[in-house]
């Protein structure tokens, strides 16, 4: 694997665009922090939701904790196997967190009248900067990063893996009335837009990534 970087980092081309990248999605999760501070003190609308109505909320935060992140580290150990495949997951990664800061954004939602906060000790330390955060809704950040992770795989044994996850994790969030059912549909939809929109706009994903 470290034969494949150094390899890859001696081509000027994909250094430049990795460097790039890396920029970029730094700058995207920057504005990104500080909008879902802005977003906590927006008044926001509360939906009518059938499906949180039917289910009794239940604390269930630390299966989503270790379903979320054991998937998506098992999703980045695959990708940086090959570093064109790493690249093009950090790419993905910041166009679906680029279309998360433009819906939060046109989208002032109040959270579900029976929530239970989610407890994630990654989140509260990075993005949420030690405040709890309810308003981060539309859509689930959660479930979009794990069908992003099934679009983007081409293994099948993983990508088994990754929607079982997906599926699993978008149940938990609407048991815990994190999110509203809402939030959840769209994300599988968003995450493969910021997969086709990379496949689409990168001449080197076929004939470098799929190895």
């Amino acid at each position: 694997m470290l034969y494949n970087w150094r390899i890859a980092f001696k081509d000027i081309h994909f250094r430049n665009r990795f460097i790039y990248s890396v920029f970029c999605v730094g700058i995207i999760l920057t504005g990104f922090a500080s909008l879902l501070a802005y977003i906590e003190t927006r008044q926001g609308h509360t939906f009518y939701d059938p499906i949180l109505n039917f289910i009794k909320p239940r604390d269930v935060s630390d299966f989503i904790f270790f379903a979320t992140y054991l998937t998506a580290l098992i999703g980045i150990i695959y990708s940086a196997v090959s570093p064109y495949r790493f690249l093009h997951l950090i790419q993905m990664y910041g166009s679906l967190t680029l279309l998360r800061v433009i819906t939060l954004f046109f989208v002032p939602l109040d959270p579900p009248t029976a929530i239970i906060p989610l407890r994630d000790a990654f989140l509260t330390h990075t993005f949420y900067a030690g405040n709890e955060n309810l308003k981060d809704l539309f859509f689930s950040g959660h479930a979009a990063t794990l069908f992003l992770f099934f679009f983007f795989a081409s293994n099948r044994p993983l990508k088994i893996i990754f929607l079982i996850s997906a599926i699993a994790v978008s149940i938990g969030v609407v048991v815990q009335h994190v999110h509203y059912s809402y939030d959840v549909l769209a994300a599988p939809i968003f995450a493969y837009i910021a997969y086709r929109v990379i496949i689409k706009f990168s001449k080197h994903y076929y004939t470098e990534v799929k190895v």
